[in-house]
This record gives C-alpha cells, sequence and structure tokens, in this order.
C-alpha cells in the first residue's frame, strides 16, 4: 500500500499539470477537487522536508563534533565523517 502511495506522491505533479490543463473552469466541483489535491500534495511536500530537516538535525548536532577543536571548517567535518 505504502509503494502505490510512493508512486503517487512521485508522479502527482505531471497528474496537477495535466489537471491544470484539462479540468473545466466552469465547473466549480472540478476547481475544488484540483485545488484540494493541490493543498494536500503541497502539505505532503512541506511535511517531508520539515521530517528531513529534522533528521538532519538530530543526526549532525552531536556533542562529539560540536565539542572537536579540529573542526574549523565544512571541510574539517566532511572528513570526519569520512572516517
Amino acid at each position: 500500500m505504502s509503494s502505490i502511495i510512493q508512486k503517487l506522491i512521485r508522479i502527482m505533479p505531471i497528474i496537477l499539470l495535466f489537471m491544470l490543463v484539462f479540468v473545466d473552469r466552469e465547473n466549480k466541483l472540478y476547481v475544488i477537487g484540483f485545488l484540494g489535491l493541490l493543498f494536500i500534495y503541497t502539505i505532503i511536500l512541506v511535511g517531508r522536508i520539515l521530517y528531513a530537516k529534522k533528521l538532519w538535525h538530530k543526526e549532525f548536532n552531536d556533542e562529539n563534533y560540536a565539542n572537536d577543536d579540529s573542526i574549523l571548517k565544512m571541510k574539517d567535518l566532511i572528513e570526519k565523517f569520512d572516517k
């Protein structure tokens, strides 16, 4: 079930583009459906971005790296990660 949802999220921009072109703008139900889909997709994308940001900060805000005096630049930090 989750793989179907992931595939649907991947092709959603194409679906929304076709809906934007072909939806009858005079029919309010179609317009409300299109806008509803657009807002739901936007909320999903923003949620995924915020979750990735939270994970990134959790992963890379380690106390060991924050207190290490040998890390002065981002290059030094990348070298520490590679080890």
